[in-house]
């Protein structure tokens, strides 16, 4: 199960259109940089219990034909979607479990009782602080790249 944060804001996208176009490994370096980042901050906002889930969180950046990039962050572990989003009464979704309370028992033969799991959305969290250092990095190569077409 995965769960997709998109981070849409349309005068980048443009810009970085253009970017693309005329130094694609600038933006390339840019992309990775910001998953790099995003990647620190979520590792610093996931919540712990054992370190697996922190641990499995990693980034990558990807080339696609015709010159597109997609910069992924994220994690491998099937209940991360869970912690992110929330399950039960506090589903960020609202498509929660909602014949509440449900009992399960643990791997120790352990029963509870349970009306959902709180969610922690460290994942969008991360990505929403570093938004703005990110923004710069790319208006940043703009400007490079403008000064030395001037030039």
């Amino acid at each position: 199960m995965s769960a997709t944060i998109i981070w849409d804001d349309k005068a980048l996208k443009k810009a970085l259109k253009r970017l693309i176009e005329q130094c694609p490994q600038r933006t390339e370096e840019a992309l990775t940089q910001a998953c790099t980042d995003i990647e620190a901050e979520a590792k610093e906002r996931c919540p712990v219990d054992t370190g697996e889930l922190r641990r499995s969180i990693t980034s990558d950046v990807i080339k696609e034909d015709e010159g597109h990039y997609i910069g992924r962050v994220g994690t491998n572990l099937d209940y991360a979607v869970y912690t992110h989003e929330g399950t039960g009464l506090y589903s960020r979704t609202n498509k929660g479990r909602k014949d509440v309370p449900w009992h399960y028992k643990d791997e120790q033969g352990k029963w509870h009782t349970t009306y959902g799991q709180v969610a922690q959305p460290f994942l969008q969290e991360a990505a929403d602080a570093k938004s703005d250092e990110i923004v710069k990095y790319f208006r940043r190569i703009i400007r490079d790249e403008r000064a030395n077409n001037k030039a």
